[in-house]
């Protein structure tokens, strides 16, 4: 699928996808990354500055807010998709820099590491899997609202 200026959408099915147009993927030793969607990347023109606010060591519970995206038009809060442990900051968004986040929001452009707490896991069956129907029907309803499409 691609938008109207040529950009490629990329939603790979071994991650679990959020409203708020994050993901989440399941790593090794009880951790989840976090990230936001390329639909969520590509819904804005431009990404001009990232702040994690989220620090090593606290604990996040689902709804809270993990830092802001700065576009070309406004500000928007970082809720958190699941609850956990931040274990990881991404250090390559250190000063802001958005440019991991629009290479590669899926493997570069992680934005936190989470360890899981007691309620991880049904907040994570609350989530739209990637490998589904009907995630890939609310993916492509979202992209059409949200990115004009060319099929």
């Amino acid at each position: 699928m691609k938008n109207v200026w040529g950009r490629e959408l990329s939603f790979p099915e071994d991650v679990f996808y959020s409203p708020e147009l994050l993901w989440v993927k399941v790593q090794a030793g009880n951790r989840l990354r976090i990230g936001i969607s390329d639909l969520g990347v590509k819904s804005v023109k431009n990404l001009m500055y990232i702040e994690i606010t989220s620090r090593v060591g606290k604990r996040i519970n689902k709804g809270d807010t993990l830092g802001i995206v700065e576009t070309s038009k406004r500000v928007w809060e970082i809720i958190a998709p699941v609850s956990g442990t931040v274990v990881a900051v991404n250090p390559k968004l250190s000063g802001g820099s958005t440019s991991p986040i629009t290479l590669d929001p899926y493997g570069e452009g992680w934005l936190i590491e989470l360890e899981r707490v007691s309620e991880t896991e049904n907040e994570l069956q609350g989530l739209l899997r990637g490998d589904k129907t009907e995630t890939k029907r609310w993916i492509k309803e979202q992209a059409e609202a949200l990115v004009p499409l060319t099929m």
